[in-house]
């Protein structure tokens, strides 16, 4: 996981397997020390992603609780079709704003 900081934004890219465990506790870290500092966006550039479990995609739901609870809010972008698959079959499509592109993620407002 890489993150890069855009004014109050950050660019969290994913790496290629998302499976929970250690990296779970990592990106929830990382998420709560973002909002600490004042990002107020989480862009999760998802190019990378390969492989997904449930545990990854509860890292991402937590990553969102935490950034709304905060009053802040987080796009899914560039995300690979299986991913995308996975996100319409447990309708967290509807929950998470998704992006075709990190810069278009960048541009959007709220």
């Amino acid at each position: 996981m890489e993150i890069r900081r855009i004014g109050d934004t950050a660019v969290v890219t994913l790496d290629t397997h998302l499976f929970g465990g250690p990296s779970s506790v990592e990106l929830s870290d990382s998420i709560r020390a973002l909002t600490e500092e004042g990002v107020a966006h989480v862009v999760f550039d998802c190019t990378a992603v390969e492989l997904i479990n449930s545990s990854g995609i509860g890292m991402l739901v937590a990553a969102l609780a935490t950034l709304r609870s905060r009053g802040g809010r987080c796009t899914l972008a560039a995300v690979p079709e299986k991913m995308r698959t996975l996100l319409a079959i447990t309708h967290l499509d509807s929950v998470f704003s998704l992006s075709d592109t990190v810069s278009d993620a960048l541009t959007q407002r709220s």
